[in-house]
């Protein structure tokens, strides 16, 4: 049944696997709520504010976040990305130092002292970049380093922000941030912001677009399909993602160009009830 000698691209006449995760695209799918928050990230970074961001996990937080720091002005921002992965307080401290270039060998100095004096360095200098720190997996992070974190975004010396940061993380950071222990940090925040997933309409829409960015025939789903893809995925970007890998591998086993409502049903991969 399959056909060793041509491969997946060849068969569906794609030029990039519309559902992999090797390749980013430069520009990615928005929904409706994914603009307006990206306006108003924007808009709350061009004026040194601090924010959170949380949802499920495959809502779109760390794709809408990458896009995000993509069009900032790097003349203007140093962003960088810190994945949390389970830091404690001196480890986290020692990550936002790699990026900022900042020695941790030898010091007598506190590395949050020498932190701080790098961030005011950077506002200081001729060509002044205002540093932007997304925290990945924030809802993780202990409140010691998050209070550090705080510390880091005032400037001493010029008596202004010195930093903004992000703090993105899954639904619980909501509930993190909300009790009475995380006050001091809630307050520093100007907002907090959830993102929910796409609506069936946009589902829809983030398929074909995945399928248009791959150079995918427009064929490649029938109708029925994707109506099928989009309700079982309800909205998360992730499993759609990964829904559309499974199918596109059993299509290609069957050697079947067109995913149709039939193959999704017959895929002993996905659980799918008639």
């Amino acid at each position: 049944m399959l056909n060793h000698g041509e491969s997946p691209a060849e068969f569906f006449n794609y030029k990039y696997h519309p559902f992999a995760d090797t390749y980013r695209l430069k520009i990615p799918y928005l929904g409706e709520q994914d603009n307006r928050f990206y306006r108003t990230a924007l808009s709350l970074i061009s004026t040194g504010k601090s924010f959170a961001l949380s949802g499920l996990s495959g809502a779109g937080k760390s794709t809408l976040i990458h896009y995000i720091l993509s069009r900032l002005d790097v003349n203007c921002y140093k962003p960088s990305l810190v994945h949390y992965g389970g830091l404690q307080r001196n480890g986290m401290l020692k990550a936002l130092a790699d990026v900022l270039g900042v020695d941790t060998n030898g010091r007598t100095v506190p590395l949050l002292i020498n932190l701080q004096k790098q961030i005011m360095n950077m506002a200081s200098e001729n060509r002044s970049v205002f540093p932007v720190f997304v925290i990945d997996d924030a809802h993780l992070v202990e409140k010691e380093s998050l209070m550090d974190i705080c510390s880091l975004m005032f400037n001493p010396l010029k008596e202004t922000v010195g930093a903004s940061f992000i703090l993105v993380g899954d639904e619980t950071l909501e509930k993190k941030l909300s009790l009475q222990i995380m006050a001091s940090v809630r307050t520093r925040l100007t907002g907090q912001f959830n993102l929910n997933g796409l609506n069936d309409n946009e589902s829809l829409e983030f398929i074909k677009f995945r399928i248009s960015n791959g150079g995918a025939p427009e064929t490649l789903f029938d109708p029925d399909a994707l109506s099928i893809m989009s309700s079982h995925c309800r909205g998360n970007r992730r499993q759609i993602m990964n829904m559309g890998t499974l199918l596109l591998a059993e299509a290609f086993y069957r050697q079947e160009k067109t995913i149709s409502a039939e193959l999704i049903y017959n895929c002993d991969q996905i659980e799918i009830s008639e």
